[in-house]
């Protein structure tokens, strides 16, 4: 059996090794210490000291860092540390084709006090479609619990053939680069008219996404004005309203 000796070496023998070691370090061998062996075993002890310091260090950055990351997986407007305001204007749409809206869906909302206004709309190959939505303003916190109703939601409406989408907008023009690479999404189509740009993109940990083309997105953002003075908007995963 090998082990490792301080300077990464294999040792035959590392019960031995060790003992001898821990002799050099506090003299069991009842040799007596000279001023020389004395300078090296305080530099020894600095040495297994500032290790020590550094692999603590470490550890803690380690650590801030894994509960960092979870608010920069929120792929939403307010969270992502690229815009000023702290309120957002939120819409939510649910769509179902076949014009069946499941069991309980409408006493679900991302608020307590969130109010479903539905609507029935005829379809291009003449089925009707039944619609709900609603909107609010939320701050941060509420935005966090949004994208968490979002997700759950999106994967209930998968079941049954239902589609949902978000809407968020804030009173600021933003940097979109900056927010893609904050929220580890992948531009795939971009557009310039005028003072106003908008770009789609993929982000992984989104549930929902559409075929634009031959790109699958799942987010599209538009922004509009100069430095922070303007409008954006966030969709998910694509945008209904007009902005």
């Amino acid at each position: 059996m090998l082990a490792f000796s301080l300077f990464g070496k294999a040792m035959a023998k590392p019960i031995e090794s060790e003992k001898e070691v821990f002799s050099m370090l506090v003299g069991l061998e009842g040799l007596k210490a000279s001023p020389c062996r004395k300078v090296m075993i305080l530099l020894i002890a600095w040495i297994l000291c500032i290790g020590l310091e550094a692999f603590t260090l470490h550890q803690g950055t380690a650590s801030r860092n894994m509960v960092e990351l979870p608010q920069t997986e929120v792929p939403l407007l307010l969270n992502s540390g690229v815009v000023q305001t702290n309120k957002a204007e939120v819409s939510v749409i649910l769509w179902f084709e076949n014009g069946d809206v499941p069991l309980g869906i409408s006493t679900k909302g991302p608020k307590s006090d969130w109010v479903w206004n539905h609507k029935r709309l005829e379809t291009k190959n003449g089925k009707v479609a039944v619609t709900l939505s609603g909107h609010c303003l939320i701050d941060k916190n509420e935005e966090s619990n949004l994208y968490t109703w979002y997700n759950i939601m999106a994967q209930q409406l998968a079941k049954t053939g239902g589609q949902i989408y978000l809407d968020e907008r804030v009173p600021q023009a933003i940097d979109i680069s900056a927010y893609l690479s904050q929220t580890n999404a992948l531009p795939s189509q971009w557009s310039l008219l005028g003072n106003m740009l908008s770009i789609a993109a993929y982000q992984k940990s989104l549930e929902t996404s559409v075929m634009a083309g031959k790109d699958r997105i799942n987010i599209q953002l538009l922004s509009r004005g100069q430095n922070t003075e303007g409008q954006t908007v966030l969709a998910i995963p694509v945008l209904l309203e007009e902005f």
